[in-house]
């Protein structure tokens, strides 16, 4: 799933694709969509959450399968939840993961 040319991923990115790494992610400020569409985007997104362990061999298969509000996700939510979105948005385009600000 792209980011769509208006900035915005889209409230129902987890309902459409159904994984932790496609969904809307509340912030310490603000909220983020992400849209990681590979396992290059997925192992960017861990590194750049400062948990390259969720990047092992396999790993995007695994975040395919795993549920959008499941235990994958309530650790990737833990870590946005740590900074703002103006911050996340920054750090994601640096690592090449898709991503948009809530407005």
């Amino acid at each position: 799933m792209a980011v769509p040319s208006s900035g915005s991923v889209g409230e129902d990115a987890a309902q459409e694709t159904g994984h932790p790494g496609a969904r809307r992610y509340d912030c310490s400020e603000g909220a983020i969509d992400i849209a990681v569409e590979n396992a290059e985007q997925w192992h960017a997104l861990a590194v750049c959450l400062g948990r390259p362990e969720l990047a092992y061999e396999g790993s995007w298969q695994v975040a395919l399968d795993s549920s959008p509000e499941g235990p994958l996700a309530a650790v990737v939510a833990s870590m946005f939840a740590e900074d703002t979105a103006e911050s996340w948005r920054a750090r994601l385009e640096s690592h090449g993961v898709p991503c948009a600000v809530v407005a």
